[in-house]
């Protein structure tokens, strides 16, 4: 019997509810935007997990039935996801992090530097035994809501025989009917992205398994918030000294320089960034449609 894939997913959590300069949505004081967010980053997690057969509430016969096999068109048996949630002390939302006991592990550390967490997150995936099939950091405000980020990342890791990781498109939902989502990560400063690689646009194209075609590019900004491994990919980062710094701040350097410091990362070419996207879900990126202009071509 082919076993399902198995997914390893960490995520770091800091909440500190004292207002600072700093941009981060950790250190925001917005407590129920917060809470929000991480609730929807966990559920969007664990809402990946799928079976071969599911069951449903038989109310009259006061039972549980089994349903027949999904029609999903998909090569993997099933996804089980194995959730971390990494915290620091006091700085956390718990009441969020109970609704969801059982289905989470929670590791609470003792840092000084709460900036740390990340690293510490990072670092247990790619040490934790055994070996998933694929490992996943994620900050704790993103959403997943496509049911085949999983076959996507497996498949692209298998078509580039794990000599590259793939990247998602990050955006936020905007209040504008005309431009209903507002894509964060768009290009950085030639110069800055300039110093890791020369970003390129259609490096490579296939055809993923449900038939839909996708292009892809060396992105002119690498970042997502998160990054996915293969085994493979697992095994050469274990002999490796991650690190902590590279890439903007700390948080960024753990969540892109991880991979981009091994591997050439690549997106979805913009034409195709619904193949691989993920919801920022504290838009913390959205005044800037009311303080820059809107280039037009």
């Amino acid at each position: 019997m082919v076993r399902p894939c198995r997914v390893r997913v960490v995520i770091p959590h800091h909440f500190s509810g004292n207002l600072s300069q700093e941009r981060y949505g950790s250190t925001s004081g917005k407590v129920m935007a917060r809470a929000i967010a991480l609730g929807r980053c966990l559920g969007g997690v664990l809402a990946l997990a799928r079976s071969e057969q599911d069951t449903t509430l038989d109310i009259g016969a006061q039972a549980r039935s089994i349903l027949p096999s999904s029609k999903l068109r998909t090569r993997l048996c099933g996804v089980q996801i194995d959730c971390h949630v990494f915290i620091s002390g006091d700085a956390v939302l718990a009441d969020v992090l109970e609704c969801f006991a059982g289905r989470i592990q929670v590791h609470r550390l003792a840092l000084e530097n709460p900036r740390l967490l990340p690293a510490a997150a990072r670092d247990f995936l790619i040490a934790a035994e055994p070996a998933a099939d694929l490992s996943l950091y994620m900050e704790d405000d993103l959403v997943l809501h496509d049911r085949m980020f999983v076959d996507k990342l497996i498949w692209f890791s298998q078509r580039t025989n794990h000599q590259v990781v793939l990247m998602p498109h990050r955006y936020e939902c905007s209040r504008d009917p005309k431009h209903a989502r507002f894509f964060v990560d768009g290009p950085l400063h030639p110069e800055f992205i300039g110093q890791y690689y020369q970003p390129r646009q259609h490096v490579a194209s296939g055809c993923f398994w449900n038939g839909q075609e996708v292009s892809f590019d060396l992105p002119t900004n690498p970042h997502s918030g998160l990054f996915a491994i293969s085994a493979p990919q697992l095994e050469l980062m274990r002999d490796r000294i991650q690190p902590v710094a590279g890439f903007v701040g700390p948080l960024e350097s753990v969540a892109t320089y991880t991979a981009l410091s091994l591997f050439p990362v690549w997106k979805p070419g913009w034409i195709h960034r619904e193949f691989l996207s993920v919801e920022h879900a504290f838009p913390s990126f959205l005044g800037y449609q009311r303080t820059l202009p809107l280039l037009t071509a």
